[in-house]
């Protein structure tokens, strides 16, 4: 910002450099239009005629376009006060501004108050001469709202500019306020034109009212407790944010074909026109790749993310009696997004279905967490914002039990294992998806998350939204899912023998 403010001094010192030249008494432009009178008005042609025999111009359009920025930036301005574009005519006069109104030696504020005396000034004298723009006169409407207690001020001031204004002569009213209001158009234009003079941060201008509203004891003391509480306020040093970064780009960067143009296979999309990389990690896939069970192999996130690695998932914990855990997860994943309008009937619906005492696929969750939740539907009938997230303390804590325990237990599985190594021998050949496509995997029940669309129709049921299973009578179980593998083996031998 310092660099830029710098090459904007160093603009418009060298235009205050041409117009001293411009209006100097032997090699200036009134000198070069060689008339007998004294004249404080010049037209485009003698403008742009000067600027090429001074700076050597072949072309008459870098003259114009010199006169231009003069011209735009506030140093000439034309007597009509209309367009602010130099013609390399004879039909509209020019005049000099007045150094007082330069924009690098300006001696005039231009924040809002200054601009509000100016407008007051000019309702206070002849409207037929002086009177407001439509612009113009919205704008002062607005400004004396913004500034109503410092109305008696602006008014005060405006009398006494209008005073010292009636003591000059005749000539030097007209030069004046045309001065003026060539000023006030290139910092204030019209609605529609181009502002070419950009002004710095602007300051936070308020009534005063506003500002003793604002510092109440009561605002004080939260602000205080505020500033309080971030000093207790853990925060993580630069250093390790960065070293987290940097580990984290280490450990993704082979499954990144924008980082890393060789890792990819079979082809890069990046740097190629194939969709090869994109078919064989569709979610309909038969066996999927080997860079894609790595990621389910990082990270518990990665896996319950993907349609592919949720299907798997599934299937593993149906293994284990405990489906019922990610499916209630994906459910709630659903009720997140459905309609406002069904949003009652979904949370009844999930639940009777998962955590009601009894109930056919019963989630192990504490009482406590069980108690928040209760808390959470009695005050959803208050606030809507709130009804969405009514099952995050039980979702949490079955996403948490899944992570600690199922997941280590799937990752060292045979079926990770085998699926693995056939993800391992496949061959990534276009002749495999050129010719006939991809073989797909037989309809398996799949805890899918329909984030767009929300969840199914209130006809089915909750588990068969998730899951792709029909409605029939599901045998009630329990959940072991806490790690405690004596009653599952238990179970399991009793299955056994009954059979």
């Amino acid at each position: 910002m310092e660099i830029i403010h710098r090459n904007k001094l160093q603009v418009f010192s060298k235009m205050e450099t041409i117009i001293k030249e411009l209006q100097s008494e032997k090699f200036g432009l009134f000198q070069a239009m060689k008339v007998r009178r004294p004249v404080t008005a010049f037209t485009g042609y003698d403008l742009v005629q000067w600027l090429r025999k001074r700076f050597d111009m072949e072309e008459q359009r870098e003259a114009i376009h010199l006169s231009q920025l003069l011209c735009q930036y506030g140093y000439i301005y034309p007597l009509d006060l209309k367009s602010y574009s130099i013609k390399e005519d004879r039909s509209v006069e020019y005049r000099f501004q007045k150094p007082f109104y330069w924009p690098f030696s300006s001696q005039v504020s231009t924040d809002s108050i200054e601009y509000a005396i100016y407008l007051q000034k000019r309702s206070m004298r002849n409207k037929q001469k002086h009177g407001l723009e439509p612009y113009e006169q919205e704008a002062f409407d607005k400004l004396l709202k913004v500034y109503c207690d410092k109305k008696e001020f602006i008014e005060k001031q405006a009398t006494e500019q209008v005073d010292e204004i009636k003591k000059k002569k005749r000539n030097e009213k007209i030069i004046f306020d045309q001065q003026e209001r060539a000023f006030w158009r290139i910092h204030r234009p019209p609605p529609g034109c181009v502002k070419n003079l950009e002004e710095g941060p602007k300051k936070n201008f308020l009534p005063q009212q506003i500002i003793a509203r604002k510092k109440t004891k009561e605002a004080l003391r939260k602000e205080i407790a505020f500033l309080k509480k971030s000093f207790g306020r853990p925060r993580m040093k630069f250093s390790m944010v960065f070293e987290s970064y940097k580990l984290r780009w280490e450990q993704y960067k082979e499954f990144d074909p924008f980082m890393d143009a060789s890792a990819t296979q079979p082809s890069n999309p990046w740097m190629s026109d194939e969709t090869m990389l994109w078919e064989i990690n569709s979610p309909d896939v038969h066996i999927p790749t080997d860079s894609r069970m790595k990621k389910w192999a990082i990270s518990f996130y990665e896996l319950i993310n993907d349609p592919r690695g949720q299907c798997e998932f599934d299937e593993y914990l149906q293994k284990e009696y405990s489906h019922e855990n990610l499916h209630f997860w994906c459910a709630v994943e659903n009720y997140k997004c459905c309609p406002r309008s069904r949003q009652k009937e979904e949370m009844n619906s999930i639940y009777k279905m998962y955590l009601e005492k009894g109930s056919r696929s019963e989630v192990n969750v504490d009482s406590k967490t069980l108690d928040q939740v209760h808390q959470n539907m009695r005050s959803s009938s208050e606030s809507n914002a709130k009804a969405r997230y009514v099952f995050e303390p039980a979702q949490e804590h079955i996403y948490v039990l899944m992570k600690k325990d199922s997941y280590p237990r799937y990752l060292r599985s045979d079926q990770f294992k085998d699926l693995m190594e056939k993800a391992k021998q496949q061959p990534l050949t276009k002749r495999r998806f050129f010719f006939g496509g991809p073989k797909k995997r037989p309809s398996t029940p799949s805890p899918k998350i329909n984030r767009r669309h929300g969840s199914s129709s209130s006809d089915r049921d909750v588990s068969s939204d998730i899951s792709g299973e029909s409605s029939p009578v599901h045998v009630a179980h329990h959940s072991f899912s806490t790690g405690n593998l004596q009653d599952l083996d238990s179970h399991k031998s009793s299955r056994t023998n009954s059979r």
